[in-house]
């Protein structure tokens, strides 16, 4: 890849791709959004499913994490989307965990809780990589972290409206009636992107341009050149210490906040909804210094200072200042738009869905983790220790993140070029 820079890149889209980029955009934000609002409303929910089925933290926190082992899926959603198309995947993925989700509230025990949690999980997987790519590929560089992390809020916003959703609904109507209302919504809003978005050739897509000028696509596109990719398996890391830190923290703050804490049912799901909340606004931070810095420069910046929050949010005694610290802990914290844009920075976009999949999977052998550690060390060892690991899971990223390849940035200096941009 050396000597070539994508600060040489001419950009050959036309005037109303714009246009279409925003609404690729808008598509997958929104159904981006429907997709963590369901898995959002767990967390809250879990005290009281905890008390119905009578069962420990333990195997609260691996009910948690089967979701996950379903999402595993990430890997075929990326091969399927390169073969078969972005959208198609996309839609698969909407409608089946819309139905999924509508059958959680029907569960008679254990078992079939967990038989749902998993094919739920199998097909929300399938979204990530498709859409990732998606929207990757439909923005230059120069906008990319910007567009990824808009995309990114429907996770951390979708999050807190699940959060949010599951805990007033269920505090008036207890924990199976939440599910059929976001089941119902994902199936109408699928049924609408189905109908509204088309799906463009990647051959006219600023990433194909930027492959063509990184000298991408010198050869016919192969599926185990993905695996030379050295930001595929940089992301495959960080997406997993991201995806630890945060479901962790979304399935196992309410239940700190409750019992540590004595706060109520309400504040304690609204405990991790704020920290979602602030997420959101550093998704937005993150995007924009990524395009302006760098993508290693945002995340090795940012990163510890929500590393301190978040450790201090372990030490701290007021309401008020342990809300604080969990707002600031996502705002500085919110890596991961800027982390999976150095998967699109560098790999051709014929193989990009495969290198998302590949890379995301990482994520989802995190988010198993995450649940499932927390519960094993708050039965072991209390949830005041259990909630420490999060703030070790950032602090390793911070780190890890210095391994990846930026080639705008690490290339030869005086390469700089003319560059001619239409989107």
């Amino acid at each position: 890849m050396h000597g070539h820079t994508l600060e040489r890149v001419v950009y050959k889209q036309g005037p109303d791709w714009p246009q279409y980029a925003q609404r690729v955009l808008f598509w997958n934000w929104l159904t981006w959004l429907l997709n963590f609002a369901d898995r959002g409303l767990i967390g809250p929910l879990l005290p009281m499913i905890i008390a119905e089925f009578d069962i420990s933290y333990a195997t609260a926190g691996g009910l948690v994490s089967l979701f996950f082992v379903g999402y595993l899926s990430t890997f075929f959603g990326g091969l399927l989307a390169d073969r078969y198309g972005r959208k198609p995947m996309v839609g698969l993925s909407v409608f089946g965990f819309g139905l999924a989700t509508c059958a959680t509230g029907l569960v008679s025990g254990v078992k079939s809780f967990a038989l749902v949690r998993v094919l739920t999980g199998s097909f929300e997987g399938l979204q990530y990589p498709a859409a990732a790519a998606w929207v990757s590929e439909s923005f230059p560089y120069k906008k990319r972290g910007r567009a990824l992390a808009i995309w990114e809020t429907g996770y951390s916003l979708g999050t807190l409206a699940g959060i949010a959703l599951a805990t007033v609904i269920a505090a008036h109507f207890g924990w199976r009636s939440v599910w059929p209302i976001c089941g119902a919504a994902t199936l109408l809003i699928g049924f609408l992107f189905m109908r509204g978005m088309k799906e463009r050739p990647r051959s006219e897509t600023p990433g194909h341009d930027e492959a063509i000028a990184l000298n991408l696509q010198s050869g016919s596109a192969r599926i185990r050149d993905v695996l030379g990719i050295r930001n595929v398996w940089v992301v495959f890391v960080l997406h997993g210490l991201y995806n630890f830190t945060f479901w962790m923290a979304a399935t196992w703050v309410p239940a700190y906040a409750i019992k540590i804490h004595h706060m109520s049912f309400m504040n304690g799901g609204l405990m991790s909804a704020t920290l979602f909340g602030g997420i959101s606004a550093g998704l937005i931070l993150s995007g924009f210094l990524a395009d302006r810095i760098g993508r290693k420069r945002t995340i090795s910046l940012l990163t510890p200072l929500s590393a301190l929050c978040l450790w201090g949010f372990t030490q701290a005694q007021s309401p008020a200042l342990l809300f604080g610290l969990m707002v600031l802990g996502g705002i500085f914290g919110a890596y991961i738009s800027t982390a999976i844009a150095l998967v699109m920075d560098s790999t051709d976009p014929r193989l990009a869905g495969t290198a998302f999949g590949v890379a995301l999977f990482g994520g989802e052998v995190g988010a198993v983790l995450g649940p499932l550690t927390g519960g094993i060390i708050a039965q072991e060892f209390g949830l005041q220790n259990a909630i420490l690991a999060i703030p070790a899971a950032l602090l390793a990223a911070t780190v890890f993140v210095w391994l990846a390849h930026e080639p705008q940035r690490e290339l030869h200096a005086g390469t700089h070029a003319e560059v001619e941009l239409h989107t």
